[in-house]
């Protein structure tokens, strides 16, 4: 009727979570409903069979004559004789179908698709009525069970042990869950996790699973006819799996062949970097090979240091060859970062981080030695941890390499520690350092002996020239937190013994006990217990179910908040996780972690401090900053990481929650200890405020900072 409401998922009220089939009616309460309703279906499943076409005529009637969308199945290549027929006459020269098959041109029916499943399969691929693809594993079976039904916003994932044969739904005895995203957010989970493991595979971005059109598989003879009295052996799928992948069936590859496929160290053609929104790379590249290939680049976080420095290095590799580069970068997910990042380059980057032990590191630098000697390569990529490139060992290996040696130091104003100063490695002739903040605040010493080994800064690109060209604008919101009686009464405490023990500063550096004192008094501020309440009250005004992509930073100084911040997570029914050194410690962890936060599996992260260097998320579009140091690098990589602009998010903003922790009273003015605690913190509300779209807004950060600076000068 026109103007009537399309029915949606929701409407299947009947729907059990649980099916034990042959029992229960599952393809009559589920499939055949589903396909009636959903504007989308998909199917990823170890076997299929035409057969099952006839069980659901009913409802793909309807979805194929309704919906503008083809159905999707993801298949393993075995099939019967009879299905791979079918599947060849569709993919054939059109023909005529049988007159019992095509009632006058009005398409397919339901009696048509329950008496000639077999033509009309055929029919509907040749029409595009239905897409299948082949999923080959090396040595084991592809093996899901899964329908996925979507309408509006809508998932419906009908999962468990039956496969699309006749047997799998009216024969065999089976158990299918029903999960659906709108009822609570643990089945919400399971729905985006399932829709995302299908679109990863019909996209064929899977690791160890290759995901291959119908037309190449019948071509390259990659499906396979299978029988229960002979099941497939792990040699018959090595056989499919090598014969899609061009690769010899017996013993290993040989060298030489590995060599012939092998792509050349290149600057990818897609990229442009002399022109446009990433002309400042361009810029920069220029400047450090003007330089004589050393020097700093000072870059706003998310304005692509990693591409530029290896279009310097490319640029290097043009006039020094063969040439040795190595990344250096403080954590586990930047090492991984770096590897991947550096592939489209055409080069293999080794990542010694997964190597255990010096030894081990050794015996790989020396193989990638004799390749590059030996003309077998003319560039090597070798990523590996700022501790492993302050290593006298390591040092020795790179030393004895008769080559070009480039350094890329990644947050290169890490390395200002003692470990690297007093024994810089002097033997890369070329060095490059990254850091959207190299000068270290608070250390003077260490900053000349960074700029002293690496050269100058050659050039500058900041956050404020990045935001609206490469990276997008962001919204700020200021949320004072009124220390309690008791806390400013701690406060005051550490102030004054700070005073009394002033004297413990050497040339402006202070000793362990004053450290000590100053870094209790910071602690107090970052764990003010009216955060956590604060935060509750912010979340009491979301969407929690339409919440994502966000971050929690809680202190690192006392691990009591961020299991604070869990807690009201988990009591909220928020999805998250945390990430800190813990997780990051495992590397597969590490990656199924942000892979489930980048798809919106888990809605929010929570961390210390692991996440504020390098570490590339761009869906990141919310933070709630609980806790923040005075150290303003801390203050810009923040920034940086919420700014990153996202194709896949169609991210245009993104919003900054900040919570200053203040003294009670504000309005009546304070001594003037509590006017220097107010100026510490409005010195980063004021750097935040100075670049965000809503400064000036009724609701903007203005009116509490011009709130402070009265307080902090009365």
């Amino acid at each position: 009727m026109p103007g009537q409401e399309s029915p949606t998922l929701r409407e299947l009220a009947g729907v059990r979570g649980l099916y034990i089939l042959p029992t229960d009616p599952f393809a009559e309460e589920v499939l055949i409903p589903a396909f009636q309703i959903a504007a989308t279906v998909n199917c990823m499943v170890g076997f299929f069979s035409s057969s099952v076409i006839a069980s659901l005529a009913p409802g793909l009637a309807t979805y194929i004559a309704r919906s503008e969308n083809s159905l999707r199945l993801i298949i393993s290549p075995l099939l019967s004789e009879e299905d791979q027929d079918a599947l060849k006459d569709g993919l054939g020269q059109p023909e005529v179908i049988a007159r019992e098959c095509l009632n006058d041109g009005f398409g397919i029916t339901e009696n048509l698709l329950q008496q000639h499943t077999l033509k009309c399969l055929s029919w509907m691929l040749r029409s595009g009525l239905i897409e299948i693809k082949i999923a080959l594993m090396r040595d084991a079976l592809f093996h899901p069970k899964v329908w996925l039904f979507e309408s509006a916003a809508d998932v419906m994932a009908a999962h468990g042990s039956s496969n699309v044969t006749y047997a799998g739904l009216r024969k065999n005895i089976e158990q299918i869950a029903v999960s659906k995203s709108w009822e609570d957010p643990n089945q919400q989970y399971i729905t985006a996790k399932l829709s995302y493991q299908f679109q990863r595979l019909w996209d064929e971005k899977e690791e160890g699973c290759m995901v291959v059109g119908l037309p190449r598989a019948i071509k390259e003879r990659l499906l396979k006819t299978y029988s229960s009295e002979a099941p497939p052996t792990e040699e018959d799928l090595r056989a499919l799996y090598e014969r899609a992948v061009g690769a010899p069936q017996l013993g290993e590859v040989p060298a030489r062949l590995i060599h012939s496929r092998q792509r050349s160290f290149a600057i990818p053609s897609e990229l442009r970097y002399d022109d446009g929104p990433f002309a400042h790379q361009g810029g920069a590249v220029n400047a450090w090979c003007g330089a004589g290939f050393r020097g700093v680049l000072e870059m706003a976080t998310g304005s692509g240091k990693t591409i530029t420095s290896m279009i310097g290095a490319y640029r290097l590799y043009e006039q020094h060859k063969p040439l040795l580069i190595v990344v250096a970068a403080p954590y586990v997910p930047l090492v991984e970062q770096w590897c991947e990042e550096i592939e489209p380059f055409g080069l293999k980057a080794t990542n010694l981080t997964t190597l255990g032990g010096a030894k081990k590191r050794a015996a790989e630098m020396q193989r990638i030695k004799r390749h590059l000697r030996a003309g077998l390569s003319d560039a090597a990529a070798v990523v590996v941890s700022h501790d492993t490139l302050c290593t006298r060992e390591f040092h020795n290996v790179v030393s004895s390499f008769d080559c070009a040696r480039l350094l890329i130091a990644d947050e290169v104003h890490n390395l200002g520690s003692p470990s690297f100063i007093n024994n810089p490695p002097e033997c890369f002739e070329h060095r490059l350092g990254l850091s959207a903040t190299p000068i270290r605040q608070y250390d003077q010493e260490g900053t000349d002996a960074l700029l002293g080994f690496f050269g100058p800064v050659v050039f500058q690109f900041t956050l404020e020239e990045a935001i609206g060209r490469c990276l997008v604008e962001y919204e700020y919101y200021v949320h004072p937190v009124s220390l309690t009686a008791c806390e400013m009464d701690d406060w005051h405490d550490f102030t004054d013994k700070i005073k009394r023990n002033a004297w413990r500063s050497n040339e402006g550096k202070p000793d362990e006990y004053l450290t000590t004192l100053m870094r209790d008094r910071r602690k107090l501020l970052e764990t003010a217990e009216g955060k956590l309440t604060r935060l509750s009250t912010l979340l009491d005004k979301e969407n929690l179910n339409t919440l994502r992509h966000t971050l929690v930073y809680a202190t690192d100084k006392a691990p009591e908040q961020l299991d604070g911040v869990n807690r009201l997570m988990r009591d909220k029914g928020v999805l998250f996780h945390q990430l800190t050194a813990q997780e990051t410690a495992d590397r597969a962890k590490t990656k199924r972690i942000i892979r489930s936060f980048q798809q919106g599996e888990i809605q929010v992260l929570t961390a210390k401090r692991v996440l504020d260097e390098g570490v590339n998320i761009p869906q990141i579009c919310k933070a709630f900053i609980l806790a923040s140091t005075t150290v303003e690098r801390q203050w810009v990589q923040r920034r940086g990481r919420l700014l990153r602009t996202c194709r896949a998010t169609n991210k245009t903003y993104s919003v900054i929650h900040d919570f200053l922790a203040l003294p009670p009273g504000m309005e009546n003015g304070f001594d003037p200890d509590a006017r220097s605690l107010v100026r510490s913190e409005l010195r980063r509300a004021q750097e935040f405020a100075r670049l965000s779209k809503n400064a000036g807004r009724h609701d903007g950060p203005l009116a509490v900072i011009d709130k402070m600076v009265t307080a902090a000068c009365l």
